[in-house]
C-alpha cells in the first residue's frame, strides 16, 4: 500500500532520514513532558488541578505519533500476510486520530475558563494569567508538531509508493479531514473512536449538520481557519526540510 517492492523487500523512505525523526520525537515528547509537568502544578484557587485533562489529550495527540512510526516499521518488512493486515490497520488508526494532535490548539480556550480575570483591568500585567497562557500555547504548538512531523511521514510512504503527486493529494486530503473532525470534536463532542463504535451517530450529525446553513457556516469558518493554521505550518515544514537538504547537499 505504502511502499514499493523490489526483490520481496520493502522499499521506504531512504534509512539516513530515520535518526533524525527519531530525534525529532524524543525531543517532542521531552517537551511534552515538560509541559505536562508544568500545567499540572497549576492550581486553582480552591486547590484543583484544572488542566489534568490534557493528559487524556497528549496522549491521543502521540497515538498519530506512534502508528506513524509503526507504519514506518510496516513498510520495512518483506510482503507477508501479516504485513498484508498490518499496513491498512495502522494506516486506518493514524487516519482516525491524526486530528487529535492539532486538536490541542482549540485547548487554549480552557485558560479563560480556568482564569479569572476581569477585562476591565490590565489582568494581562498579572504573572499568573501568563502562567495558564504559556504552557498551553506551548501545548497547542507541540500539538501542530506532531501533526506536521506525522502527517509528513506518512506523506512520504504514500509518495515512495505512488508518487509525489500521489503524496501531495493525500497530504492535502488529510489536512481537510483533520480541520473537519478537529470542528466536529471540539462543537460536537465527536471522539476518534466513534467512527467503529457509533457510526450511526456520526451519519445522524451529519444529516444534521448539511442540512442546517447557519451550522455549515459555522463548520467552513472554523474548519477553513484550522486548515490555513495547520496546511501554512505543514507548508513551512515541507520547505524548511528542502532547504535543509539542499544545505546539506551543497556541504558535500
Amino acid at each position: 500500500m505504502f511502499s514499493q517492492q523490489k526483490g520481496g523487500a520493502a522499499i521506504g523512505p531512504k534509512s539516513p532520514h530515520r535518526p533524525w525523526k527519531l530525534y525529532i520525537w524524543l525531543f517532542l515528547l521531552l517537551l511534552t513532558a515538560i509541559d505536562l509537568a508544568v500545567l499540572l502544578d497549576i492550581r486553582t484557587d480552591g486547590g484543583g488541578r484544572p488542566y489534568r485533562f490534557m493528559l487524556w489529550n497528549f496522549f491521543l495527540a502521540w497515538i498519530s505519533a506512534g502508528t506513524a512510526a509503526a507504519l514506518d516499521g510496516v513498510c520495512a518488512l518483506r510482503q507477508t500476510p501479516a504485513r498484508t493486515v498490518l499496513l491498512p490497520l495502522c494506516g486506518l488508526v493514524w487516519l482516525f486520530f491524526y486530528p487529535n494532535a492539532a486538536y490541542l490548539l482549540t485547548d487554549l480556550l480552557h485558560v479563560f475558563k480556568n482564569y479569572a480575570f476581569d477585562p476591565q483591568t490590565r489582568f494581562w500585567s498579572d504573572i499568573a494569567f501568563w502562567h495558564h497562557l504559556l504552557p498551553m500555547l506551548l501545548a497547542a504548538l507541540i500539538g501542530l508538531l506532531i501533526a506536521g512531523v506525522s502527517l509528513f511521514s506518512v506523506q512520504r510512504l504514500v509518495a515512495s509508493a505512488y508518487g509525489a503527486a500521489a503524496g501531495g493529494i493525500f497530504a492535502a486530503a488529510a489536512l481537510l479531514l483533520a480541520s473537519f473532525g478537529i470542528y466536529m470534536g471540539r462543537f460536537v463532542r465527536w471522539n476518534s473512536w466513534d467512527v467503529v463504535s457509533n457510526p450511526l451517530m456520526l451519519m445522524r450529525d451529519m444529516r444534521a449538520l448539511l442540512g442546517d446553513p447557519s451550522w455549515v457556516r459555522h463548520l467552513l469558518m472554523f474548519g477553513g481557519g484550522v486548515f490555513v493554521i495547520t496546511g501554512g505550518l505543514y507548508a513551512v515544514l515541507i520547505l524548511f526540510g528542502k532547504m535543509s537538504a539542499e544545505v546539506r547537499s551543497g556541504e558535500r
